[in-house]
């Protein structure tokens, strides 16, 4: 089975200037945690939720503020004609639950993790299940954005 035959065509998209309280608004809309990011006719990046909590919102950022600062600046794509089992590959080497899909060199949509496990039947892909949860190796981790961190003296329960 490809992509293509379980993607989402049907993509929430939001722009840079989107205020952090706008995407946050378009994800409580449509019951998602992801968001690509478009400029004109360009997908130039993408936010989560997790990337609101962790890199805006942890750091005492204000809600009104454009979300441009907080997403992340690149976009994890596979062809709609690449096979399952290939974008579980990816999503394990890149770390990540959803993957842009493009044809043409156009993106026209997107796969997430559970589309995915939710069609495939081979028990086989648990070895990429798990890939995909484990942390990168510190040794290589490189940052090419600036993302500010939240510092936490204390934490209490």
């Amino acid at each position: 089975m490809k992509i293509k035959d379980i993607m989402t065509r049907d993509m929430v998209v939001a722009n840079p200037e989107t205020t952090l309280k706008e995407v946050s608004s378009i994800m409580s809309q449509y019951d998602i945690g992801f968001v690509p990011i478009q400029q004109k006719d360009d997908f130039i990046g993408v936010i989560t939720d997790r990337d609101i909590v962790i890199r805006a919102i942890a750091n005492g950022k204000d809600y009104k503020e454009p979300l441009e600062p907080y997403m992340t600046n690149f976009v994890i794509s596979v062809s709609s004609d690449t096979e399952l089992e290939n974008a579980l590959a990816v999503m394990a080497d890149e770390k990540v639950k959803r993957l842009m899909v493009e044809e043409n060199k156009k993106i026209v949509g997107l796969v997430s993790l559970s589309d995915i496990l939710s069609v495939i039947e081979d028990t086989d892909i648990l070895e990429y299940v798990t890939e995909i949860f484990q942390p990168f190796d510190a040794a290589i981790l490189t940052n090419d954005i600036d993302i500010p961190q939240a510092e936490v003296d204390e934490f209490e329960l």
